[in-house]
């Protein structure tokens, strides 16, 4: 037998680009002839000593690609198992739905008896409200259940609700009127069910047996003490939606938290508040939905027994315990809140939620009538019909494997920020309607700017006079506003503002404003609203929204100068303290959010057309006045949009009949492309004075003039509408196009009374 010592071996060259059977195979076989020559000799293709070489190949194969397939599943574009595809939504932030439900507008009646004193006035003192939660059965498939999201409230009026006369008496007046509201409704039943919690457990996870979950209503434990659902486990910030009925600060939906009276109405007030009983949602690959709650666990590494302990226990060290000074240090470490929230102690929990969706909940129109017995929450007045003018839309079956890669990609990618100026008119615009009517949204960034000695004036004027008005500070006021001046004065004040300083005088203003402290019953985010005001006066860096909403008859409310004019028609502020309050999750650190009403210039029209000679004349005159009002329906029309007359003539050619235009004049009053008597539109399109200083004075005191609004006295505009302005100067050199106000002025054209304000004449 031969020997083999060190000289008779080869040092191994090892092939590891080979994957597949064969190419594993032939390796085999290549390494056997190369370092076993005299040991092995038979490849023959049905030896003993191939099946063990194949045997080994297969094994390398099947390992080989199992390698391939776990690094094809650790990345989401290339990851086929939906579990894995959930888990790496999961890292992204997104949530998997495991079935997406439809909406659908139900549009509900009730009969509300007229005023005793005054037959063409609605009685709301009796009209009804009904609190969300309301059931309702598709009358196609009895499997198909859609539940109210909100109150039915007859009580206020918004935009697309409609009032008409029910019955009249036997002298002809009304005396019932019929009321509709339309309320938005989810394809979904409610259930509810309870879990017994022992022992804590960190991070405690309890699965509803029920699949196809499409939201949790509520967790309530034994306590009565609520657990939100947050995004994530460090999410310690939850909204509260409260509702007009349920604050005891407003006693109606048309009055705010500090009485005064709006013209809009805002069913809910937004705030949050810092919790630590949370939990997360998570939806398995089976489409159960899990619960998972926080951790419990202290800063020190303790479980917490009983809730939360004391702050003054939390800190890092705990008497008795040794203390490492080399660890990491957390930057949230001063934060009682900071641990991943509480866990479920000796406990039963009561879950309430939704089950429904999927493609079959998508009902056609009108699909949706019978009634259930319901009774009003307030008031005495019932529901007569319901109906859906709209298809339920949006529903279908779980999210497959593509869909879900796609929107995690494009969830991760938005980042949940608002950065540029079109995040934050977008994040506007999606703030839900029960906070507020938001119609249209406009955004500037401002740049900072040098706050010079004027500034420190203005800003002791400002706190001397704004804040007092106000009433924000507790205690005695005259000594908090002495307080704040001295601090003004100090050196240590002048140290930080040296050289016209902002970001120093950023941090030493806001740094002590920050730290007074707010009266109980006033919102928690009172001081959020001083530093943005505050930020103004200084024209510091500020994020400026200007924003209108409708009113009931979707007209565009709003007044810029309300303060100043002495009116009352600004925005509610219910609704831009909600809207403030909805943007501090999404805006920058570094950014101050100011939100202001926008300004409003309504017009009117003025047409004189010539007509085929066979043509009926007052069709073609109605028809015209149907393409103004359609041309400038209010939806379309956004902050400084200027008006094209040269689309308008073509739409009004496009009418049957017309066969030339003599002129198109958009004006406030007066027809100047006429010389024809009494052409001018009876009643002024306008109603405030800008300024008493005439065109371009700066009357909000931003420091910019606001060019293109005239001056003009009181009493010349008619009651109700915006500001004066001067069409025929703000049009272009080629008279086709009305310019707007410049872009610090951002201003909406709206026809708002088409009926009263477009005049026509057909030759």
């Amino acid at each position: 037998m031969p020997t083999y010592g060190k000289e008779n071996f080869k040092e191994s060259n090892v092939n590891y680009l080979n994957k597949d059977f064969t190419a594993l195979k032939q390796s085999l076989m290549n390494y056997a002839k190369s370092y076993f020559p005299d040991t092995y000799r038979d490849f023959n293709e049905t030896s003993p000593g191939m099946m063990l070489l194949e045997m080994n190949a297969y094994v390398g194969d099947v390992l080989s690609f199992y390698i391939d397939q776990q690094y094809r599943e650790m990345l989401l574009p290339l990851a086929e198992e939906r579990r894995n595809i959930i888990t790496m939504a999961k890292m992204f932030g997104y949530k998997v739905k495991p079935i997406v439900p439809s909406f659908v507008d139900l549009t509900f009646t009730s009969n509300v008896n007229a005023s005793s004193g005054d037959a063409s006035k609605v009685d709301y003192s009796h009209a009804g409200m009904f609190d969300a939660g309301i059931e309702l059965v598709s009358s196609v498939n009895s499997d198909v259940i859609f539940t109210t999201l909100e109150p039915i409230d007859f009580r206020i009026t918004e935009s697309n609700d409609t009032e008409t006369i029910g019955s009249t008496d036997a002298s002809g007046l009304a005396s019932t009127y019929t009321l509709s509201r339309t309320t938005r409704a989810v394809s979904a039943t409610q259930k509810t069910i309870t879990f017994q919690v022992g022992i804590p457990e960190k991070f405690k996870t309890i699965t509803i047996p029920d699949t196809n979950v499409v939201d949790i209503i509520s967790c309530v434990d034994s306590n009565n003490q609520n657990w939100y659902e947050v995004d994530f486990l460090a999410q310690d910030k939850v909204p509260i939606s409260t509702h007009y009925s349920d604050d005891i600060n407003r006693e109606s939906a048309y009055v705010d938290f500090q009485g005064n009276t709006s013209i809009e109405a805002v069913p809910y007030s937004l705030t949050y508040i810092t919790t630590t009983k949370r939990f997360t949602r998570e939806t398995n690959d089976d489409n159960t939905t899990s619960l998972v709650f926080g951790n419990g666990v202290l800063k020190d590494g303790q479980m917490v027994d009983e809730g939360f302990i004391d702050m003054e226990q939390v800190g890092i060290v705990i008497p008795g315990q040794t203390n490492d000074l080399n660890q990491s240090i957390n930057p949230l470490l001063g934060d009682e809140y900071s641990t991943l929230g509480e866990t479920p102690n000796q406990t039963t929990l009561t879950i309430t939620y939704r089950v429904g969706g999927g493609i079959n909940s998508n009902v056609q129109v009108g699909d949706i009538t019978t009634l259930p017995t319901t009774t009003p929450t307030l008031g005495s007045s019932t529901l007569t019909s319901v109906t859906n003018n709209t298809p339920a839309r949006g529903g279908k079956d779980e999210e497959d494997t593509i869909e879900i890669k796609e929107r995690a990609k494009a969830f991760f990618t938005t980042q949940n920020r608002c950065v540029t100026k079109e995040d934050y008119e977008a994040r506007v615009l999606n703030v839900p309607a029960k906070y507020g009517n938001i119609a249209k949204a406009y955004v500037t960034r401002e740049a900072p700017t040098i706050a010079g000695e004027s500034n420190l004036t203005a800003l002791q004027d400002y706190i001397a006079d704004t804040l007092n008005f106000r009433n924000l500070l507790i205690g005695n006021l005259d000594t908090q506003i002495g307080n704040i001046t001295e601090y003004m004065q100090s050196t240590q004040f002048a140290e930080q503002v040296q050289g016209n300083n902002v970001p120093g005088i950023i941090t030493a203003i806001f740094g002590y404003l920050n730290n007074i402290t707010v009266s109980d019953n006033l919102p928690p985010q009172t001081p959020d609203i001083i530093l943005s005001d505050l930020a103004r006066e200084l024209e510091l860096g500020t994020i400026n929204i200007y924003v209108l909403g409708y009113n009931n008859k979707k007209q565009l409310i709003g007044n810029a100068n309300s303060n100043a004019l002495g009116t009352t028609d600004n925005l509610p502020l219910t609704l831009t303290t909600n809207i403030k309050r909805y943007l501090e999750n999404f805006k920058l650190m570094t950014d101050v959010v100011a939100i202001h009403d926008g300004y409003i210039v309504n017009f009117g029209v003025i047409f004189d057309v010539i007509a085929e000679k066979y043509a009926n004349k007052q069709d073609v005159k109605l028809n015209c006045i149907q393409k103004i009002k359609d041309y400038f329906r209010i939806e379309k029309m956004q902050f400084n949009q200027p008006i094209f007359k040269s689309n308008l003539e073509f739409e009004l050619m496009g009418v049957e009949g017309v066969r030339s235009i003599g002129h198109i004049t958009l004006t406030q009053k007066d027809d100047y492309n006429s010389d024809v008597a009494d052409a001018d539109l009876e009643n002024a399109t306008y109603t405030y004075s800008f300024s008493s200083s005439g065109e371009g004075a700066d009357i909000d005191g931003d420091g910019t003039t606001d060019g293109g609004f005239v001056d003009q006295s009181e009493g010349e505009g008619t009651a109700g509408y915006g500001y004066k302005y001067n069409f025929q100067t703000a049009l272009s050199t080629d008279g086709t196009i009305v310019l707007p106000p410049n872009t610090s002025t951002p201003t909406v054209f709206e026809l708002k009374n088409p009926n009263q304000n477009i005049q026509g004449r057909v030759r």
